[in-house]
């Protein structure tokens, strides 16, 4: 079976690769049948060729139909960008022509970032897109399990089983068991994953952003007097490079010069490398969703550092709220200094702790790709473009 991923496969924000290879990886696994993915970069979709000549017009349709299926790669997807005008989000092939595709479209782990103070343009457009999508039995609808199916919905003002809430692939990506110069034999291996995207609305003030990273500098240095650390900062994207050096600007010189080393960022085809420097560590300091679910997924010891709601609303749906800190927290420092030290003097406990919490997301994942293997196989049979017509199938309000 041929299926085309349309996903972000020329970014270096290195989470999208996380998406990619972890959704590759679980479909191969559950999936029973063997399958080819074809790779069609969506960020090369983007207004006015900024990134690539690609357009969403009848020439993707007709690459569609040569495939037996459309896979809609988990990216976020539902930002709100005015120019969006077709359908209301970043999947934005004019809805005139969906009747033309004649495979199944499987949308599987897609999200949104939008913020309180943002204006989410064309809701007209996507409540459009989504009533299509809700009486085409050959759509699947899965959105990621941060709160991304209570976002749409709230936007659309109607509720729909057909909008499935599903386990972040992310937490499947595969790690690659090589050499990593950054990981120190023989000590404590902490890996600090900040994240300063959307800065303007993820931090209230910087006073407030100031507040947050002079306190878990204060923490790195109590976590010195007690474990012997070597602080790894992982960058994911290069707006993490902007709050790391202001980071570093609170940490003393001794654990700026003998205690903290710096990864660099890597594109996608190079993602089970990037994780696989996740897998050697001993706790994570998280603050991007895709340290945070890649690291759960690998059963690493976390301290989330929850400083958007979708991240919160992902921990809630898992079980491990209570590892995370708000990093507007009044009392943040000895939060995160407490919860750390827990993680690092209880490896093991807190490990069995993130890996039942990935299992029962395995569980349920795999729930999902038997759902799917049913809309494949039986819509995959016509190739009609009636197909909608044809096809009746009851959606598992379980998954």
């Amino acid at each position: 079976m041929k299926l085309l991923h349309l996903a972000n496969f020329n970014s270096t924000n290195i989470g999208n690769g996380a998406l990619i290879f972890g959704t590759e990886r679980v479909l191969r696994e559950d999936l029973k049948t063997e399958l080819q993915f074809t790779a069609e970069p969506w960020d090369e979709y983007v207004i006015e060729n900024a990134f690539g000549p690609r357009k969403f017009d009848e020439g993707f349709v007709d690459l569609v139909n040569k495939h037996d299926g459309l896979l809609v790669g988990g990216a976020v997807t539902f930002n709100g960008r005015a120019h969006l005008t077709e359908t209301g989000m970043r999947f934005n092939l004019p809805l005139k022509l969906w009747p033309r595709i004649r495979k199944p479209i499987i949308f599987y782990g897609n999200s949104y970032r939008f913020w309180p103070s943002q204006t989410y343009h064309n809701v007209d457009k996507l409540r459009e897109t989504l009533e299509y999508i809700i009486h085409a039995p050959h759509v699947f609808f899965g959105v990621r399990n941060d709160g991304t199916k209570e976002f749409i919905e709230s936007l659309l003002g109607f509720h729909s089983k057909k909008i499935l809430s599903i386990p972040d692939p992310g937490m499947y990506v595969p790690a690659e068991e090589n050499d990593y110069p950054e990981i120190a034999e023989k000590k404590m291996n902490v890996l600090i994953s900040l994240n300063d995207e959307d800065k303007q609305d993820r931090f209230p003030s910087r006073e407030k952003k100031l507040r947050f990273l002079r306190a878990l500098a204060r923490v790195m240095e109590r976590l010195v007097q007690e474990f012997d650390v070597n602080f790894i900062l992982c960058p994911h994207y290069f707006d993490d490079y902007k709050i790391m050096s202001e980071f570093i600007e609170f940490l003393p010189p001794k654990i700026v010069h003998q205690r903290t080393v710096s990864t660099g960022l890597l594109t996608v085809p190079k993602t089970p490398y990037f994780y696989g420097r996740y897998a050697k560590i001993d706790l994570a300091f998280s603050m991007r969703i895709h340290s945070l679910s890649p690291a759960i997924g690998l059963g690493i010891p976390i301290v989330p550092l929850i400083s958007q709601t979708r991240v919160a609303d992902f921990l809630e749906e898992i079980g491990l709220m209570n590892l995370g800190v708000d990093i507007f927290a009044e009392d943040i420092e000895e939060e995160v200094y407490m919860k750390a030290s827990h993680a690092l003097s209880h490896g093991t406990e807190v490990r069995q702790k993130v890996r039942r919490a990935a299992a029962t997301s395995r569980e349920r994942t795999l729930r999902v790709n038997e759902h799917i293997q049913q809309i494949l196989r039986d819509c995959g049979a016509s190739n009609a473009g009636d197909v909608g017509e044809r096809y009746h199938h009851t959606y598992d309000e379980s998954i």
